[in-house]
């Protein structure tokens, strides 16, 4: 770097300074018992030979946006979900909304909005344990869409 600047460490955005959303049917939960959530785009490519060109091209093709999280087993409302799909046929979509807002940042609050949500994977409907370890679930599925009302801002040293 011929400025010497650098990242400032009060830039590194605390991961527990985060709130979580999901709407299920039209009610809008606060998700307090939620302990980690990762959302991803999975971006797929695919091969481009080229005549005359020994080097084999990559061209994004598809996307698919998937969700993780693990919450302290406290609500039953991913059991209403499975219990609608057992009834219905028809699993209900939701939204999960995840903000990050570190205040010793520079940079801001990032919201992400991930719509049209459905579960994948095994949902846990009850458990026990003998030796006394927190009830925890883990959720996760994949979405249609997302939205970013709330971004980021760039440092001004980058």
């Amino acid at each position: 770097m011929s400025d010497g600047a650098m990242m400032k460490a009060g830039d590194a955005v605390s991961a527990h300074r985060a709130e979580c959303f999901v709407t299920i049917n039209g009610t809008r939960y606060s998700m307090l018992m939620a302990k980690e959530f990762e959302g991803k785009a999975q971006v797929n490519t695919r091969e481009v030979p080229r005549l005359g060109n020994i080097v084999i091209g990559h061209k994004a093709d598809t996307l698919v946006l998937a969700f993780s999280m693990t919450i302290y087993k406290c609500t039953e409302i991913f059991d209403d979900v499975i219990e609608e799909f057992i009834r219905t046929g028809v699993m209900p979509p939701f939204t999960i909304q995840t903000s990050n807002d570190d205040q010793a940042s520079s940079v801001g609050r990032s919201t992400k909005i991930y719509n049209d949500c459905v579960l994948d994977g095994d949902v846990l409907l009850s458990m026990f344990n003998a030796e006394g370890d927190f009830v925890e679930q883990s959720i996760g599925g994949f979405c249609d869409s997302i939205a970013r009302p709330e971004k980021y801002t760039n440092p001004t040293y980058m």
